[in-house]
């Protein structure tokens, strides 16, 4: 590169901006299951037990809305030009995007089917439908961290680069007020008791792609723009819980057991990025 040019043969750099996000959190597969057993002065007099139609196939699909947002971005990079190279170079990149955004269902259904065994008639169960009902399903994403490898091309006051890497995700569910339904004999029994909330946080890994450009003031400082392609691994989490509460029909009973499933869901993001960065 003759000296006209504003971009360094290798530097370090560290940039602060914004992203403007669209996240799309697809479904959000849910399996539930539920036990009950129906006591009566100590005595279990009946048992039950459902589950989702859909459980074997992953659970029931709910779908999450599409969110849109601006975060903030940093980030901290070197790229050096290749030797023998007036214009190819390499580079790598960390970034930290504070993403805070969540896709919230309500009103969700789940179907289940099963079956209700009186102890005094075992071989007889008596078949039923029912909905699992929660108040909300929520997704979210909080944080996300990445490292991305690239390779560019530079000329006079900047240059162009293409590159990709892991992500490492921290992400978060929700499930608020979920109640066990059963129509038995044509019967609808809340068969859970008191609605019982779950949730759960945790970390997984993705991918991303990058293609971007740069624009040089100086040899110290430029402007970055970018375009980002992120995918998250799918993310499972396991609630469980136990339940007692009166039989409303009859004083005298206790309705207790379980409530256990999982939710399994991932993101995919796309961002826009604009930052200023200053080279060191």
């Amino acid at each position: 590169m003759g000296e006209q040019s504003l971009v360094p043969r290798s530097a370090r750099y560290l940039g602060l901006g914004f992203n403007y996000n669209s996240m799309n959190f697809g479904n959000q597969d849910v399996i539930a299951v539920g036990t009950s057993d129906v006591i009566e002065s100590g005595v279990t007099i009946a048992t039950g037990t459902a589950d989702g139609p859909d459980d074997a196939t992953g659970g029931t699909p709910i779908f999450m809305e599409t969110q849109l947002n601006l975060s903030p971005s940093i980030e901290l990079g070197y790229f050096q030009h290749f030797d023998q190279s007036a214009h190819q170079l390499w580079g790598f990149k960390f970034t930290n995007d504070y993403l805070g955004t969540s896709s919230d269902t309500r009103l969700v259904r789940l179907p289940q089917v099963g079956t209700f065994t009186y102890a005094a008639d075992p071989a007889n169960p008596v078949p039923f439908t029912g909905n699992a009902i929660a108040t909300s399903l929520k997704s979210q994403i909080i944080d996300q961290m990445a490292f991305r490898p690239y390779v560019g091309h530079s000329f006079g006051t900047g240059f162009v680069f293409i590159g990709g890497g892991p992500t490492l995700s921290n992400v978060r569910t929700e499930v608020v007020d979920l109640v066990g339904f059963a129509d038995i004999n044509g019967t609808r029994s809340d068969i859970s008791g008191a609605p019982q909330d779950f949730s759960d946080s945790g970390w997984v890994w993705g991918g991303s792609a990058e293609i971007g450009v740069t624009h040089f003031f100086c040899r110290s400082w430029f402007l970055e723009c970018s375009y980002v392609f992120g995918v998250t691994g799918n993310k499972t989490f396991n609630f469980n819980s136990t339940f007692s509460s009166p039989d409303p029909s009859d004083p005298n009973r206790i309705k207790a057991g379980t409530l256990v499933g999982s939710s399994t869901w991932q993101t995919i993001t796309q961002s826009i990025g604009i930052r200023l960065c200053r080279t060191f």
